[in-house]
């Protein structure tokens, strides 16, 4: 957990500022969305396994750094959006993600992220404030990952790669791009990340 962190801002936002949110999203009948970024690496650690006592397990990798971006939106109906890019998130590329999500979904969206620069960008808020109606846009309290259920798509897509690492001849992007369409494919794994203790004030 961050210095930074503002304990009474977090308390605050979950207490007041995100009931209202939901009593927004219901009054217009929207998609509640919670949205991330995360950036996915082939030589993350590998998890635990089993070994005879006394010896030392080895798990066999690819000798390589291959690394695939990441952004998703995920709903506590089971639903998932996701898209993969290369470098950085730019404002363009975000613009890009919100308006494929508009397209996307039907009627409105109630939007929730956090607050790294690509997200406040000036080109953004234009497009958000041109989609006024359609797109209402919140941010989380700052330094307060724990909050955005979209952090447990994550940990899970990592894990799978802990569990069962990439081989050296297969596409590290394919792989990733397979591993996010496998969870989108499943709602109820989708709702089983909101009961994390962490993320079951959004219940």
């Amino acid at each position: 957990r961050a210095f930074q962190r503002d304990e009474s801002a977090i308390r605050h936002w979950m207490e007041h500022e995100f009931p209202a949110i939901v009593r927004l999203a219901k009054r217009k009948q929207a998609t509640l969305l919670f949205l991330d970024e995360t950036g996915v690496n082939e030589d993350h650690p590998v998890g635990r396994t089993w070994a005879k006592e006394g010896q030392r397990p080895v798990v066999r990798v690819s000798g390589t750094r291959r690394r695939a971006n990441l952004i998703s939106a995920v709903s506590p109906r089971g639903r998932l959006w996701f898209r993969g890019y290369h470098g950085t998130l730019t404002a363009s590329r975000y613009e890009e993600f919100l308006t494929a999500l508009l397209q996307d979904i039907k009627g409105e969206i109630v939007l929730i992220h956090d607050c790294r620069p690509a997200h406040r960008a000036a080109r953004v808020r234009r497009m958000i404030e041109q989609h006024r109606g359609r797109l209402w846009v919140f941010e989380l309290p700052a330094h307060a990952p724990e909050l955005n259920p979209d952090e447990h798509v994550w940990c899970y897509l990592k894990q799978g790669f802990c569990s069962a690492p990439v081989m050296q001849d297969e596409d590290f992007e394919e792989r990733v791009e397979t591993s996010m369409e496998f969870i989108a494919g499943d709602p109820a794994l989708i709702r089983s990340f909101f009961d994390h203790p962490e993320v079951k004030y959004v219940k």
